[in-house]
Order: structure tokens, then C-alpha cells, then sequence
């Protein structure tokens, strides 16, 4: 779910969340740089073993097929190579002792599908446009003799829009990560006791919510583990809400750690250093690369992996949600969904935020005080295990919407003030650093004649200093004028006014130059010459002088290798290049906001400008769209807590209410148990959300249904669309204002042409079933033979049409041979490979066939409970909870536009104590690092460089007893023990509980009491200088975000 800044707020606040994970790499191998496998039958070194591994796959094929910072895979068989070796990484980190389940996106609800077709559009119109102007660019580059790599064809270009349900890539895919589970459960030692499920794309469902649907089903199953050890992949910011919705207390999430400014390659040149409109081409051949020219990209590092503890995050949330005088029993359960349904007001996949809610003011510590200060008129709790009681919740918003005002009054002085800030930190930085003033760009491309024409060192126009320094021919008036008309009339579009503020000074220094020094009045190339225009010549000037003067030498001259601004002058005329170029955006961004929320009658602007509607004339529907609102507020909970309410619903409007319009939501009854509704297919839900450039990818007997100007639905593909600002300074972040796709008449059409679908067609828009994989030794595998010993009765398939794709005839699991696992199987005719079959290679041109595999797969489907079955949001009777962590205080701002400071101090960038700053501080501070490491008892930076560089399978003779230092007599045993053959490797050695440092004593924990640190104890250790960062950041937390 897009929640922008919801996780750098959220780790902020609580930092203890984050730790970094501890990676163990294979030995490297060949010269190439390739390592060997990892033995993941070893204990886990981050000193806790997991159960069960949750992989969101759709987060770990978008950054394999097209990646931002290394070389992008060359076809379709590296991508899904790359996506192997990702989930091998992931699966050496953690380890999973019990299940590894992969859940691709399915079709999802409609209110989903809104905002997918608007990324996809957008997606499509983006890259269209980029590819216009790459084109525009090569050819203007190629014109001027630049060199250039060879274009992509036009076959060779990735359109990320195919990962969507449906399509052929999907359907590859899907058989390609079939493949590579065969391969791993068949050869990987450390695979050999875990059960595989495979949720492809065909399967209803978004990644996360299959995932969550999973766990919901198996906890309500008496078998469950209450205290099954959860690892969840994925960066998007729900998935911590999601976590959190399980009550699940052992629950992790991994993601890669965010690393701001990644450099980027051109997509000219493919080299990074400079962006594409700053591009001047490669190097030619006999270029000495050690010249300055730009690197060519190298293939990026892997990122690093934290982990976000969810057990931590509950800690922290009953501390700042205590309720005290309330009249009812407190309960971190409720309060905890509380805050959950809370935090959709300020962002989710499926209703726009309201207003008055930015997170980066602080909206949700806002909330939480209004949350507290009206819960004894509440007298309850907001949510009970996915339903909203309404009534409830208009009071905080009834309390929110008299906030309002003040808000939007607020928030433009807040702008006001940073836009100030920016003038005076851009003036103080010029007075400071005059070198810097300017922020010219290494790279700009030149002209082929006149001023900045490429300059040869042969001697024909110039001599060579004996220093190195070229000295350049004279520099006329007229060739300062045609440099001007060059940049004007086509020439290079970038660093425009870098390149005018150049000329004007030149321009300004010939003029004094033709002043000052005689000359001849024919001398070509300087001002006063016929070639000049008429302002340059001086109205003294004579027509004869005695004798010549020597050429002067330009300050000014371009490289032709590098392509970049260079000479004698150079610095000094850099130095007078204005900074501050923000003003025109803040202007834009003004112009652009026809609401002005901070003057008096925002709320009539708003409304006649969004919808068209005068809230004076139709007061009955701002009250309507409010309602509507509240009911997906109820539909978001109801997905979150209990599954998908309703397919076919979705919010009908662009923008969300005023907090003052929820008026009469008390007795609101959303009314989604008394319909039931059905997914999309895949091919009909291609159709919703494509545009008609990525109309390759769905059938061709549909493909002229989104082209043909008398198609029935043509209306649903337009080609050009407004995106609305809506007061934002970003594109990015501006409203996509589509039309809403009638689902009856799409039907209807698409209906009347599915005979002409072809048979691959069909098997595309099935409804399929989640898919389980076992080793032939696991101890199910004797129920799975018994299973395709004695097939189903005919007319049984595993594709089934229908909402739920399980025949009449099913196995039912044992959970005492899957570790817990309910649910029921039959057999998989379609794709199922039995032991000692040969499996076809999923990617032929890499990687080779199977021979006599020893796994076995079977369709799955999880525990069924009866229609009004409730899912209670509750921890299980038998389940043991974590001992408390040491909580580090939340990290406060200064304010204003400084940070997350406070409820009415709202924060974008950071303030001077942000904690991005103060982690790069303790980063490079090896002394605080050293400090605060010991003191919460965890290795420090140094230490865990150390410990990834020692080889896979060799350890320190100090630690022959111990992994990376964990006493294995602290550890406790599985809950389950391991296969025989392998229960040497794991089997009661790896910790069921995390590591908790004993020694050195940590100075915080003076007692048990578990609340924040106010004061930091002394300590003998040495400290470094201060360096106004704050000092309770411990330095095993690298920089790891700033969203």
C-alpha cells in the first residue's frame, strides 16, 4: 500500500523497531565474483529461528525485471533468474524451518483495481513520453557527432505493465518458479523438512492479502502453534499494519534498507555521473577512461536487509496508547486495532486521505490525542475484529473537523516558512561556498562551431600552456551571440540558465575588455570587429592602430572528450551561477491550487473545483460522498481483519471529504454480507486496467475494443488524461482524473467476444488453486501417494470456475505430519511431476532439465469455516509472549517543516537533530558505534562487517561453541524437531527466543520497568565530540530510510 513517509514516521518515533539482518555469504568461487551456496541448515545468525517465511512476490519481481541501480536483465530468462537468486538470499537470511509460501497478485478487488488502472496508465504515458524525448535526444546528440551505444530495438523495451494478472509474462513465470521449487526441494539440503505453497497469479488475491488469508485460516485452526515464528517479505508500508492485524506476537517483516540517491545510468549513454538531458555521449575509443569521463555502470551492490519487529512495535504502542480513567478494561488487542483503523485515514491503496490528514504534520500523533481525549464519550473501542462501530468514529471526527481550519492555516504558513528557509539557506551557502553557488553539471554538450565548439589540442587554434592548461582561440561578440542563438534555437535544452548567466558575464567582460585595451578595428573575434553587433564597438573607436595586439586567450573553453566546461576563467564564472531556481516551482505549485485551503470559503472552492458541485445549491452531497467514505472505511477494516468484503465495491470519486462532511455516519450499515459478489477474471481484469499501449499483452480478438473509435467501450481507454495536482509540487503526486470503467457494459462486450479467445487464452483466465510441494521423505508425502494411487472420480479439476476452486472430493491435511498445517488437498493432474519424473526446464535457454526429482505437489486449500464466520482479533490462549525489549526514545524534530515534531508542527525534510543525520553520525562515528553497540547488546558496525566477510563455512576457534557468540547452552529447543538425518545440523541447537546480551551490563536497565530512557547513564567508554545529533541512536542502526 502506498503510504508516503508512513515508515521513515513510524521509525522514527519507534526506533527499536529496526535492526539490520546478519547475512552469512557463500564463499566466492571464480573470478566473476560468484558465491557459492550458503548451508541454510546451520543455525540462524541473527540468533532467532522462523518458522515460516512469507514471500510478497510481486515486491521481488518488479526490482528483478527492471532495476534502478545495475544493468537491467538482457530478456526474460535472466529476469527470472534474477528472481531465484533473490529468493535465495531471502531464504538464507531466514532460514524457514517449517513453510515457505509465495504469493504472486492475483485479480483484486475492485477497489484495488481503481488504482492500479491509474498507475498503469500513468506508467504508459510516462514511458511513452520519456521514450520521445530519449529519441529526440539521440538524435540531436548523433547530429553533433557524439558517440553513442547502439539503441534498443524496439522488442528489447520492458513494459513493467505485464506484470499484472493475466498475461503471458505471468503465465512464464508461473512455470518458471514451479521449476525452481522443484529444483531446491530437490537438491537444497536446507529445503528438505519445509512444506512449499505457490499462490500464483491465478489465484484471487493480492500478494499481502493471500498471505494474511493464510494466517487467519490456520490460527483459527486448533492445531495452530500459538507461537510460530512469522517472517513476512515486502516493502510496502501495509504490510506492517497487516502484521499488526494477525495479533500474531512472534511476527517479523524483512525489506531491503532504502538508500536515498542511488546513482542512476543515463538512458543514453548508460553511464552514470549525469542525468540524460545533461548528456554529451561515451568517450571516444582512444579516450584515457582515467580522464574524468564518466564510469560506465557498474552492476549494483545487493541491497541490505532490516528487519521490522512487530513484537517491539506492540511494546511501544502500549505504551503511548495507555488510556488512564477510562471506565472500561484497557486492552492492548483493541487498542492496537484502534490504531491500525487510524492510520487509514492518512493513506491506503483504496480511499484517498482526507485533507486535513498529512503524515508528514504529524496526522496520526494528531488522531491518537483526539483518540484519547474523546474515548470516554465514546465509552469503547472504535473497532471489534473488522467492523467499525460509526458512531464512535464520527465523534473524532466531528472533533477533527473543527481542526480543520486551523489546519489548512497552519500548513501554508508551514510552506511559507520552509520556502523561506530554502532563500536564506541557498544565500548563506553562496556566501560560504561561492564555489558551489552555482551547481553547474559536470556534463553538458556543445555545440560544433562558434564559442563552446569542441577544441582540439593539434595547435591549429590554439597552443597547449606548459602546465597542461589549453589556451583557447579569441572569442569574438558575434561568436558570444550565435553561442546564445545555438542554446535558443534547439541546442542543448539543459543547465539553461547556467548557460545564460555564462554568456552574460562573458558578454559583460568583452564588453569591458573592448573598453580598455586598443585594438584593430578589422581584428575578427573581438568586440568592435565588423562581425560584431553594433552595441560592442566602442564610440571611440579608430579604424587604424599601430600594430596588432597578441590574441587574448578565452576563459572560457569546452573539452571535447569530456564534454564538459573547463579552462582557465572556469571557477570564477561557475562562482556567479544563481542558486536558488526553487522560486518557479513554488509559483507553479501555487498557480496550480485553485482550493487555497488557507483562505476563508476553501471548503465551497473545493467542492465546485473537485466535484463540480456548489456545497450551497447541494448541501446533501458533501454529506453523500462523506457517507460513502465511511462505508470503505468499513470495507478497508473488514479486508484487513476478516477478508474482502466485497469484490465489486469501490469509493466512485477522486478525492476524499472534509472531516466536517462525516455527518449522520452513526447508524451507516455498509451492507456487504447481504451480496455476494465474485473477482474479476484475469483477462476481464486486464481489460480494466490497461491502457491501449500495453494492449499487446491481452488477447488480439480484444485488442481493437481499446483502439477502434466505434468500440462500445472506447470511452475506457483515453489517450491523454489531466492529472491534477491538487495543490502538490510533483507530478508524482497529483491525481490521475480516469474514468471509472462500467463493469456491466465491459462484461457485457467482453462476453460477446470470448469465443474467439484461443484454448492458451482460456487457461490464462481460469480461477486456479494454491499449489503445495514437498520432498518425497517429508512425512505427508505417504498421503500424497495414496492420492494419485486413487485419482478423484471424473469431472474433478483443479480448475475450477468459480469464486472457490476446490472440488467435492478432497483430502483432508493431517496437521500432525505438516507441523500445525490445516486445509485439504487433491490431486494436481495439470502440473504435478511425481517422484522420479523429469521436470522440464522452466527457463531453457539457462537453466537444464530436472532428472528423477524426488518432490511431489498437490492443489491446495485452506481450513473452510462457515459463512458469518468470525475471525477474532485476539492472541491465543496458549500462546507465550516475547520478554520485553529495551525501547530507545521516539526521535523528535524541530518543528514547522523540520520534522515529525508534534500533532501541530508539521515536518517533511528533517530537522538539524532528523534522525537521517544522526544515524550517518553514528555510521562513521567507530567510537559511538562502539558505545551505544555494547550498551544495547548488539554487534556494532564494525563487528557485523567482520562477521559478513568471514567464510561460509569456517568460524573462529573462540567460537566453536557458539554462532557469532550466541552460547548455544542459551538457546531452547525447536518446537518441532528435525528430520534424522539432519537433526545434527539444527535439532535443538538454534534459539527459539532472541538474544539477549548479558554482559557488559547495559546501563539502561536499572530495573524492569520498561519505559524510555529520559537520561543516559555515564559511561568509562570513550565518546566522541558532540556534533548536535542526538545521543541515544545506537550505531548498529545504519541510515536506512528516509521515505
Amino acid at each position: 500500500m502506498g503510504v508516503p513517509a508512513f515508515f521513515r514516521w513510524l521509525s522514527m518515533k519507534y526506533p527499536s523497531i529496526v535492526s539490520h539482518c546478519v547475512e552469512k555469504r557463500g564463499p566466492i568461487i571464480d573470478n566473476q565474483g560468484t558465491r557459492g551456496p550458503v548451508d541454510t541448515t546451520e543455525p540462524n545468525p541473527n540468533g532467532e529461528e522462523f518458522d515460516n517465511l512469507y514471500l510478497d512476490m510481486n515486491g521481488i519481481i518488479h526490482p528483478c525485471t527492471h532495476p534502478e541501480n545495475k544493468a537491467a536483465p538482457k530478456n526474460e530468462a535472466e529476469m527470472f533468474v534474477a528472481i531465484f537468486e533473490y529468493i535465495d538470499r531471502l531464504f538464507a537470511i531466514i532460514r524457514p524451518r517449517r513453510i515457505l509460501y509465495m504469493a504472486i497478485d492475483g485479480v483484486a478487488p475492485r477497489a484495488k483495481m481503481n488504482q492500479q488502472r491509474s498507475r498503469r496508465f500513468r506508467a504508459a504515458k510516462e514511458a511513452k513520453e520519456k521514450q520521445m524525448t530519449v529519441d529526440r535526444l539521440r538524435h540531436e546528440l548523433l547530429a553533433r557527432g557524439a558517440h553513442l551505444p547502439p539503441g534498443k530495438e524496439e522488442s528489447e523495451h520492458f513494459d513493467s505493465n505485464c506484470i499484472t494478472p493475466g498475461t503471458p509474462f505471468m503465465a512464464r513465470l508461473a512455470v518458471a518458479l514451479r521449476y525452481y521449487i522443484y529444483d531446491r526441494l530437490n537438491s537444497d539440503p536446507g529445503w528438505k523438512n519445509i512444506m512449499v505453497f505457490l499462490s500464483d497469479a491465478n489465484v484471487p488475491g493480492e500478494g499481502e492479502h493471500k498471505i494474511m488469508d493464510f494466517i487467519r485460516r490456520q490460527r483459527s485452526s486448533p492445531a495452530h502453534d500459538a507461537n510460530t515464528r512469522h517472517c513476512l517479505c515486502g516493502a510496502d508500508a501495509d504490510l506492517i499494519m497487516l502484521g499488526l492485524a494477525t495479533h500474531e506476537p512472534y511476527f517479523t517483516i524483512i525489506r531491503e534498507e532504502f538508500k536515498p540517491n542511488q546513482p542512476k545510468p543515463c538512458e543514453l549513454c548508460g553511464q552514470i555521473g549525469h542525468e540524460m538531458q545533461d548528456c554529451v555521449g561515451t568517450p571516444k575509443e582512444d579516450d584515457d577512461p582515467r580522464r574524468g569521463c564518466p564510469p560506465p555502470l557498474n552492476v549494483g551492490a545487493d541491497p541490505d536487509f532490516i528487519f521490522i519487529r512487530l513484537n517491539v512495535l506492540r511494546e511501544y504502542l502500549a505504551q503511548d496508547l495507555k488510556l488512564p480513567g477510562i471506565t472500561f478494561e484497557w486492552d492492548l488487542e483493541r487498542v492496537m486495532d484502534d490504531w491500525v483503523f487510524m492510520c487509514f485515514f492518512v493513506g491506503n491503496d483504496f480511499l484517498p486521505h482526507l485533507p486535513s490528514l498529512e503524515i508528514r504534520e504529524g496526522a496520526i500523533d494528531r488522531l491518537i490525542e483526539i483518540y484519547k481525549s474523546t474515548v470516554q464519550t465514546t465509552g469503547g473501542w472504535l473497532t471489534d475484529s473488522g467492523k467499525v462501530h460509526m458512531g464512535r468514529v464520527q465523534l473524532i471526527l466531528i472533533e477533527l473537523g473543527k481542526m480543520e481550519d486551523e489546519i489548512f492555516k497552519n500548513r501554508r504558513q508551514s510552506e511559507l516558512n520552509f520556502r523561506k528557509r530554502k532563500r536564506d539557506n541557498a544565500s548563506r551557502d553562496a556566501r560560504q561556498n561561492p564555489q558551489r553557488q552555482g551547481h553547474a553539471p559536470s556534463w553538458t554538450a556543445a555545440p560544433q562551431s562558434g564559442l563552446l565548439q569542441p577544441v582540439a589540442l593539434d595547435g591549429r587554434y590554439g597552443v597547449a600552456h606548459p602546465e597542461g592548461r589549453y589556451r583557447g582561440p579569441p572569442v569574438s561578440a558575434a561568436q558570444v551571440h550565435q553561442a546564445r542563438q545555438f542554446r535558443t534555437n534547439g541546442g542543448a535544452r539543459t543547465n539553461v540558465d547556467w548557460i545564460d548567466q555564462n554568456l552574460n558575464n562573458l558578454e559583460a567582460a568583452t564588453a569591458m575588455k573592448a573598453m580598455l585595451r586598443p585594438r584593430r578595428s578589422g581584428e575578427k573575434g573581438f568586440p568592435g570587429g565588423p562581425d560584431s553587433p553594433p552595441h560592442y564597438r566602442p564610440e571611440n573607436e579608430t579604424k587604424d592602430v599601430a600594430g596588432p595586439s597578441p590574441p587574448r586567450k578565452p576563459r572560457l573553453t569546452v573539452d571535447e572528450k569530456k564534454g564538459r566546461l573547463g579552462g582557465v576563467g572556469a571557477e570564477s564564472l561557475l562562482s556567479k551561477l544563481p542558486k536558488d531556481a526553487n522560486h518557479n516551482e513554488d509559483d507553479v505549485a501555487d498557480a496550480n491550487d485553485e482550493v487555497r485551503l488557507w483562505e476563508d470559503g476553501w471548503r465551497s472552492r473545493y467542492y465546485q473545483s473537485k466535484f463540480g458541485v456548489d456545497p450551497a445549491d447541494a448541501p446533501e452531497f458533501c454529506i453523500q460522498v462523506g457517507r460513502e467514505y465511511a462505508k470503505g472505511l468499513c470495507w478497508v477494516l473488514a479486508y484487513y481483519y476478516q477478508g474482502c468484503a466485497s469484490w465489486d465495491w469501490y469509493f466512485p470519486y477522486h478525492y476524499a471529504p472534509f472531516a466536517s462532511d462525516f455527518v449522520g455516519i452513526s447508524d451507516l450499515d455498509p451492507g456487504f454480507d447481504r451480496v455476494r459478489t465474485e473477482p474479476f477474471r484475469p483477462l476481464e481484469q486486464l481489460m480494466g486496467v490497461f491502457p491501449a499501449d500495453s494492449r499487446s499483452h491481452v488477447p488480439p480478438a480484444w485488442q481493437d475494443l481499446m483502439t477502434d473509435p466505434d468500440s462500445p467501450i472506447i470511452d475506457f481507454y483515453p489517450t491523454d488524461f489531466k492529472v491534477d495536482l491538487n495543490g502538490k509540487r510533483f507530478l508524482w503526486m497529483g491525481v490521475a482524473l480516469l474514468p471509472f470503467v462500467d463493469e456491466v457494459r465491459l462484461l457485457k462486450v467482453l462476453d460477446s467476444r470470448r469465443h474467439l479467445l484461443t484454448k492458451e487464452e482460456l487457461d490464462r483466465n481460469i480461477r486456479g488453486p494454491d499449489r503445495m510441494f514437498c520432498r518425497a521423505s517429508h512425512p505427508i508425502c505417504a498421503l500424497l501417494d495414496v492420492l494419485y494411487k486413487n485419482p478423484q472420480p471424473s469431472g474433478c479439476t483443479d480448475n475450477v470456475d468459480g469464486q472457490n476452486p476446490i472440488p467435492a472430493s478432497t483430502q483432508v491435511l493431517d496437521p500432525r505430519l505438516t507441523h500445525g498445517v490445516s486445509g485439504r488437498i487433491w490431486p494436481d493432474h495439470k502440473f504435478a511431476c511425481l517422484p522420479g519424473t523429469k521436470v522440464p526446464s522452466g527457463v531453457p535457454s539457462l537453466l537444464p532439465d530436472l532428472k528423477s526429482v524426488q518432490v511431489i505437489s498437490a492443489c491446495f486449500a485452506d481450513p473452510s469455516y462457515p459463512d458469518g464466520f468470525i475471525f477474532r482479533a485476539e492472541l491465543l490462549k496458549t500462546v507465550k509472549l516475547p520478554p520485553p525489549s529495551h525501547l530507545q526514545p521516539p526521535q523528535r524534530g524541530r518543528g514547522g517543516r523540520g520534522g515529525f515534531g508534534g500533532c501541530n508542527r508539521g515536518g517533511e525534510r528533517g530537522g538539524r537533530f532528523n534522525s537521517y543525520s544522526a544515524l550517518q553520525y553514528y555510521a562513521r562515528d567507530s567510537s559511538s558505534d562502539r558505545e551505544d553497540s555494547i550498551l544495547a547488546g548488539r554487534p556494532s558496525t564494525m563487528e557485523r562487517m567482520i562477521r559478513h566477510a568471514l567464510p561460509q563455512s569456517g568460524r573462529p576457534a573462540s567460537q566453536s561453541t557458539s554462532n557469532h557468540g550466541h552460547p548455544r547452552n542459551q538457546w531452547q529447543p525447536s518446537s518441532f524437531s528435525g528430520h534424522e538425518s539432519f537433526s545434527s545440523a539444527y535439532h535443538s541447537a538454534y534459539p527459539r527466543q532472541p538474544y539477549q546480551a548479558s554482559t557488559p551490563r547495559n546501563p539502561y536497565n536499572q530495573s524492569n520497568s520498561n519505559s524510555y530512557p529520559h537520561t543516559r547513564p555515564r559511561s568509562s567508554l570513550p565518546r566522541a565530540p558532540y556534533r548536535h545529533t542526538p545521543p541515544f541512536l545506537p550505531a548498529w542502526r545504519q541510515p536506512y530510510a528516509r521515505q
